[in-house]
């Protein structure tokens, strides 16, 4: 989920670099794509990473919801990771975290937070993220 670009972005680059690592990789933009061909595609999937602004002190609304679905249909033994992003208080990560909790799942990577827009140094976190992602799928 992207409001201005900016979590999108981060997303994209995130992308690209676990495709340079090998990990084949496929994007939703969940404020326009139907949940049931997300969810369709989590269930291929053993790792997934949710990406979300914060809005108003929450999740952005269609990231919430999705992630109200994804419990709803219990998948199980999947690893997650999480960009937020957020001007003033980023905590998406958090609610997104809180909202998958009953599915138990596995950690896979150190959260990235965004102040908008990827700055300098942010480049590096998502570098960081591809690479614990990249070892956790080929493991």
């Amino acid at each position: 989920a992207s409001v201005y670009g900016g979590t999108e972005n981060a997303a994209e680059l995130l992308s690209v670099r676990l495709r340079e690592r090998g990990v084949k990789t496929v994007m939703f933009d969940v404020s326009v794509t139907p949940a049931s061909d997300i969810i369709a595609a989590a269930f291929r999937w053993s790792h997934l990473v949710f990406a979300a602004p914060t809005y108003n002190a929450g999740i952005f609304v269609t990231m919430e919801n999705l992630l109200h679905d994804l419990t709803a249909h219990g998948l199980k033994g999947r690893r997650a990771a999480y960009i937020e992003n957020g001007s003033w208080a980023p905590t998406s990560a958090r609610g997104m975290q809180k909202l998958l909790e009953p599915l138990n799942w596995e950690t896979a990577a150190d959260t990235v937070t965004l102040r908008s827009a990827l700055r300098q140094g942010q480049q590096e976190d998502l570098e960081r993220m591809a690479m614990q992602l990249a070892e956790g799928v080929k493991a």
